[in-house]
């Protein structure tokens, strides 16, 4: 069996887990409040260790697809690749100090997690209004890199390699938001 094939099916079932989660996670915080209370404060009491697992995933799959499986990073890419490859660092950095400071990386993590979640959205939409509508919107040109038109991956009808990264961006903001509103005394 072809590695990119079997790593892209383990990543669009990850990715589907991770969207189903965010999605129950949504409709528990209207509908089951304790058990969204429940779950964001777990998630906050084990935010670092989280938060690096999550970047971690982003970072290793960024480098498969384009190391391994040699698909080419395009400018929109690079971006979310800038956001997401020093959140792994951060996250490392403050577990490896075993410091009760996480709440001072907390909001520059959030950052780099919210633009690189936001050029992630961008580059799906994009890809899916390509797809689906037949429209284009622009996509930055840069003559050393590929142009951002071309899907690689396209799994379930939707799950991208930019709505791989979305998800994760997205679920490394909700652990983010769970850490900053931890009490301090847990």
């Amino acid at each position: 069996m072809d590695i990119g094939f079997l790593f892209t099916k383990v990543l669009a079932i990850v990715t589907l887990f991770g969207n189903a989660f965010i999605l129950a996670l949504f409709l528990a915080f209207f509908i089951a409040r304790p058990m969204y209370e429940f779950i964001m404060r777990q998630m906050g009491r084990h935010a670092l260790m989280l938060g690096f697992l999550l970047s971690l995933s982003g970072t290793v799959g960024s480098i498969v697809y384009s190391q391994v499986l040699g698909f080419p990073a395009c400018i929109l890419c690079w971006i979310q690749r800038l956001c997401m490859y020093p959140l792994l660092f951060v996250f490392g950095f403050a577990l490896f100090r075993r410091e009760n400071k996480e709440k001072y990386i907390m909001p520059s993590a959030m950052l780099l997690s919210l633009l690189g979640g936001a050029v992630a959205l961008y580059q799906w939409v994009k890809d899916m209004l390509a797809l689906y509508g037949g429209l284009t919107i622009p996509c930055p040109a840069v003559s050393a890199l590929p142009s951002c038109d071309k899907i690689y991956v396209l799994e379930y009808g939707y799950i991208t390699i930019p709505m791989i990264a979305l998800n994760a961006f997205i679920l490394i903001a909700l652990v983010l938001y769970a850490g900053l509103k931890k009490p301090s005394h847990d």
